[in-house]
């Protein structure tokens, strides 16, 4: 690496997904943003579309890249808003709009439930590090199970935009340990590790995602990324991490989130 390499950092945020292209050492050279909108199916649902993150994300990297004297970039580093609950098969193709995170309440009866069967809030929050509450992703897939019973039938992955991101670029299925701990009440936060006896009540056919650092190496960018975004193949990707987002403002507003 040379003083004339630089990273590209991609976060995707409740309002915007953001970019900024980095120097080695530390300089901002570009920024770009993508703005977008939240969806409401329902009354308190609140929903976005993963497809929307991986387009802006490639249109970001884009004009980064085309930016005037732009730096061979030397890794990616991706983040975002959560946590968020976006289901998808095998193929890692989305089955349905991610359920977004707290600001999401429509799985209240869930919180209840799981509370009472799992010994009340204390017990969870001894082993999870958290009680259950609407910015948990476990109460939000047992609603799915429940009123999308096909769509859950189905689903073998489990998103976030961050991995989400980490995947289309590298073909890696994983999830970093901060996303992991608010996966209540998946995780167990003394181990650092899923609880499988919980996880084994709400995840139904979704196949559990290996845990990384917020700052490991998940892979490199795959031919089919490289492709699309301009990236180099094999440029490597940080798998960094989901960042809680803010919940409603006084005026009923979203907040940004990351």
């Amino acid at each position: 690496m040379t003083n004339s390499a630089a990273v590209v950092g991609i976060d995707v945020g409740t309002s915007s997904t953001k970019g900024v292209l980095v120097s080695l050492q530390g300089a901002i050279l570009a920024t770009a943003t993508r703005g977008h909108d939240v969806s409401r199916p329902r009354n308190g649902q609140v929903e976005m579309d993963a497809g929307t993150w991986w387009d802006e994300a490639v249109s970001i990297v884009r004009e980064l890249l085309a930016a005037e004297g732009a730096p061979d970039v030397v890794a990616v580093g991706v983040s975002g808003m959560g946590p968020c609950v976006v289901v998808a098969d095998e193929a890692g193709a989305p089955l349905r709009a991610g359920i977004l995170y707290g600001v999401d309440t429509r799985a209240t009866a869930q919180i209840a439930r799981l509370t009472e069967e799992l010994g009340g809030g204390d017990a969870i929050r001894e082993r999870s590090g958290s009680a259950l509450s609407t910015q948990s992703v476990g109460p939000k897939l047992a609603w799915l199970a429940e009123h999308e019973p096909e769509v859950w039938g189905r689903s073998r992955r489990l998103f976030m935009p961050s991995n989400w991101l980490g995947w289309k670029l590298t073909g890696s299925y994983y999830l970093d340990q901060h996303s992991a701990s608010q996966c209540t009440p998946m995780y167990d936060a003394e181990r650092l590790e899923w609880y499988r006896d919980w996880a084994d009540l709400v995840r139904g056919g979704v196949e559990l995602p290996p845990l990384v650092w917020p700052g490991d190496v998940v892979g490199g960018v795959s031919g089919e990324a490289a492709a699309v975004t301009g990236l180099k193949a094999g440029t490597p990707v940080i798998g960094g991490r989901s960042t809680p987002g803010r919940r409603r403002s006084a005026s009923g507003r979203i907040g940004s989130g990351t």
